[in-house]
């Protein structure tokens, strides 16, 4: 990675049709506020309270240390949240080249992943599984690209991931295992990051992407996000790192 905004981009595209190794783990406002142990949430509906989801903190903290090549943090750029950025700056291990922007979709990228990026999965001929809410509408998505899994998680990600860890480990360990090459989605707030790592350490041999927001208009048919809607200050924006 360059830390630059489209090129960064343009770079991830690629590796996603070329590569058979490499995670996309994202990190921004909310998950830092949690690594910093405040109480937070949003829109999407979940909430991690502070001292009291300290598991979810533990496994969110230890999802940053992975130094592996091909594994890559996405984390807040200094033009919308500096004081993250150099907070998580600090705590990722991974060199600079393994380091982009968490908004890497979105704001100024977003028409670019809009046009390119289900395209890019279906060239590449990888599987896909998706992982997100439980509420979300697959078949949407199905009718633009094929599914071949689909991993539910239901109410608040933060409590789900403390109530059900280890069967949650175990059947993120059956998926990892039972496919090489294939491309696994990510949408469910910060808990994605903790997903990406434990399927990792599971089978490297695949590819891992924490897509956040940016198929809600697919999947839950509603523009959760400023940077869905064209000519907002969002979308035009181009982050700096």
């Amino acid at each position: 990675m360059k830390q630059q905004f489209r090129e960064d981009l343009d770079e991830v595209l690629r590796l996603i049709i070329e590569s058979k190794s490499l995670a996309l783990a994202r990190y921004a406002d909310g998950e830092a506020s949690v690594l910093k142990n405040m109480t937070v949430g949003n829109k999407d509906g979940w909430l991690y309270k502070k001292d009291t989801n300290l598991v979810f903190r533990r496994d969110l903290r230890r999802s940053l240390l992975c130094a592996d090549k091909n594994y890559l943090y996405g984390l807040s750029c200094s033009c919308c949240d500096k004081v993250n950025h150099e907070f998580l700056l600090n705590a990722v291990r991974a060199p600079l080249e393994q380091l982009t922007f968490s908004n890497l979709w979105v704001n100024a990228n977003f028409p670019v992943f809009q046009e390119r990026f289900l395209p890019v999965l279906c060239t590449s001929g990888k599987p896909v599984v998706i992982c997100t809410g439980s509420k979300a509408r697959v078949s949407d998505l199905e009718a633009r690209i094929q599914i071949s899994g689909f991993i539910p998680i239901p109410g608040n990600c933060v409590v789900y991931w403390e109530k059900h860890r280890e069967y949650v480990r175990g059947l993120l360990d059956l998926y990892a295992s039972q496919h090489s090459n294939a491309v696994f989605l990510f949408a469910v707030g910060p808990l994605s990051e903790i997903l990406i790592h434990e399927m990792w350490q599971a089978n490297p041999r695949n590819i891992y992407l924490d897509i956040g927001s940016t198929l809600d208009p697919i999947l839950f048919r509603r523009r959760s996000r400023a940077y869905h809607t064209t000519g907002h200050e969002f979308a035009q924006r181009i982050c700096t790192w």
